[in-house]
C-alpha cells in the first residue's frame, strides 16, 4: 500500500473498532503489527501527514506495543509533557535532598540520593505549530542533571519552543539541538500552574 492510500484509510483502521481495542492493549501483537505495517515501515513521513489526534492516539498504541515497534526501527519515549513533568519533580527532590543533608542531624545520617539514579528523563511528542504545520520534537536531560535538551526533527524552518507562555529554547535548521541550564528550565517549570502548556511559534 503506497504512502498516499494509507494516509487516506489509516483513520478508517484506526477508528475502527480496533482503535479502542489496541489503546486497551487487548489485541494481539501480530494483528496490531500487520495493521499497523505499512505506516511503520514509512513512520516519520506519515505520521507528518496525519492530524494531531491520529498522532496521538498511534504513538499511545506504540507506547503499549513497543516491541510491535522496535521490530521496525521506531522507538516511542513518553510524551514531552510527561517528562517534563519528571523532570521538575527529581528536581525538586534533588533540593530537598540537599537541605536534608544540610541540616543538623540528631543521632542520625542521612543518606543522599545519587544525581545520575533521578536522571536523565526522555520524551517526544508531534507538535503543531501556530501555523499549523506539524514537527517532531524531543526532549532529554542529562545524566547529571545539569543540563536539558531540545531537539528538533527533521528540522524545516526555525521555531521557538514555548512553555507555560515563556521561551524555552529556540531550534532552527542550522542549531535544530539547543542544551539549556537546568535551573533556567526548572524555574519555567515552577512558574507552571496546572497542566504543562507547550506551544511551538514559527519564526520568519
Amino acid at each position: 500500500m503506497n504512502p498516499d492510500k494509507l494516509f487516506e484509510k489509516f483513520p478508517d483502521l484506526l477508528f475502527s473498532g480496533f482503535r479502542q481495542q489496541m489503546l486497551l492493549g487487548k489485541v494481539p501483537a501480530d494483528v496490531v503489527q500487520q495493521i499497523l505495517e505499512p505506516l511503520l515501515s514509512n513512520f516519520q513521513e506519515i505520521m507528518f501527514q496525519l492530524p494531531s489526534d491520529l498522532q496521538a492516539d498511534l504513538e499511545n498504541v506504540l507506547r503499549i506495543y513497543p516491541d510491535v515497534a522496535e521490530r521496525f526501527g521506531v522507538w516511542i519515549k513518553p510524551p514531552v509533557a510527561w517528562s517534563l513533568r519528571g523532570f521538575a519533580r527529581r528536581r525538586q527532590e534533588t533540593y530537598q535532598d540537599l537541605d536534608m543533608a544540610a541540616e543538623p542531624q540528631q543521632g542520625f545520617q542521612v543518606t543522599k540520593k545519587s544525581f545520575a539514579s533521578s536522571f536523565p528523563e526522555e520524551g517526544q511528542g508531534f507538535f503543531t505549530t501556530d501555523r499549523g504545520n506539524p514537527v517532531y520534537i524531543e526532549f532529554s536531560s542529562s545524566e547529571e542533571g545539569d543540563f536539558a535538551c531540545f531537539e528538533y526533527k527533521p528540522p524545516r524552518f526555525a521555531i521557538e519552543i514555548r512553555i507555560c507562555g515563556r521561551c524555552a529554547a529556540t531550534l532552527t535548521p542550522d542549531s535544530p539541538r539547543q542544551q539549556i541550564p537546568a535551573d533556567r528550565l526548572s524555574q519555567i517549570l515552577t512558574d507552571c500552574t496546572g497542566e504543562i502548556e507547550i506551544r511551538i511559534i514559527e519564526l520568519t
